[in-house]
């Protein structure tokens, strides 16, 4: 008996069969890469918005001022200065956290920290979240002191800052602590951060945290007076023929000695110092 072969229709219909399948399984695994790499861009996307939104908050819960500054120089050294910018507010402030990279290097654990708005440079329709601090505390602009700038987070579409006025219970949109019409020498007791961007889809999505400022007031460290109080003069010490000392009343008379006096301030003019000889 001879063995029948395929038609060629059987071998059309079996051939379309297996297009059809390999279609639906491609479609299948494309759809999973898409959702695969939306899935990591929005989880790349969201560490950016909340490292960027750590570190601001790291560094503004440091923020200090302090009252021992040269008023005759046209800038302060320490300073607290946020105001609005357009969409992304401005944001100048000393701090304690800043760190020496290089061994021996002309730098300070203090240092001025300014966040501001910047243009993309391959696009410039974005505004890019930017980043500059200086290497120490110093008289002049930040501008013009030496320092290095970053970019904090791209492709910001809003950031706004609110500080807490504990003395009047608001939250104030400004806070400027080198001005009279400000807050000068007084810090906020928090602040809160909202930053908007896009996500992988283009939709606006606003991200939000609030720090506590650990050092609300400001420091001061001028020598301060202290009062002179006088004392009662303690007794004087005698010895007695069993060789052992004991106190007598400082008008009680003393064996006279053939050494001369000794001179010298008299225990009440001496003034204690705080906390000790109590």
């Amino acid at each position: 008996m001879r063995a029948r072969g395929f038609t060629l229709i059987e071998v059309m219909v079996a051939v379309s069969i297996l297009a059809i399948v390999t279609v639906l399984t491609w479609a299948s695994f494309k759809q999973t890469f898409s959702t695969k790499s939306a899935i990591e861009a929005q989880a790349g996307r969201y560490r950016t918005v909340r490292l960027a939104l750590e570190r601001m908050a790291h560094e503004l819960s440091m923020v200090y001022v302090s009252q021992n500054e040269d008023t005759s120089q046209p800038e302060r050294r320490t300073r607290l200065v946020g105001k609005h910018h357009g969409d992304i507010d401005e944001v100048l402030f000393s701090y304690f956290g800043h760190q020496r990279l290089y061994q021996d290097a002309n730098e300070a654990d203090t240092a001025l920290v300014y966040y501001y708005a910047g243009r993309d440079r391959d696009d410039s329709r974005k505004q890019n979240l930017m980043r500059r601090e200086t290497r120490r505390l110093s008289y002049l602009k930040v501008d013009e002191q030496p320092g290095e700038a970053d970019i904090v987070c791209d492709d910001v579409i809003k950031l706004k800052l609110d500080y807490y006025d504990k003395r009047d219970k608001v939250w104030r949109d400004e806070w400027v602590t080198t001005s009279l019409d400000g807050q000068p020498d007084r810090l906020p007791s928090k602040i809160r951060i909202t930053l908007t961007v896009h996500d992988e889809r283009g939709k606006e999505v606003p991200f939000q945290t609030e720090v506590r400022v650990a050092m609300s007031e400001p420091l001061n460290n001028q020598p301060k007076n202290l009062a002179v109080t006088g004392v009662g003069q303690p007794p004087a010490l005698t010895q007695t023929p069993s060789g052992q000392t004991s106190g007598t009343s400082a008008t009680t008379s003393t064996a006279t000695s053939s050494r001369p006096p000794v001179t010298g301030p008299s225990p009440g003019n001496i003034p204690s110092a705080p906390g000790f000889g109590r």
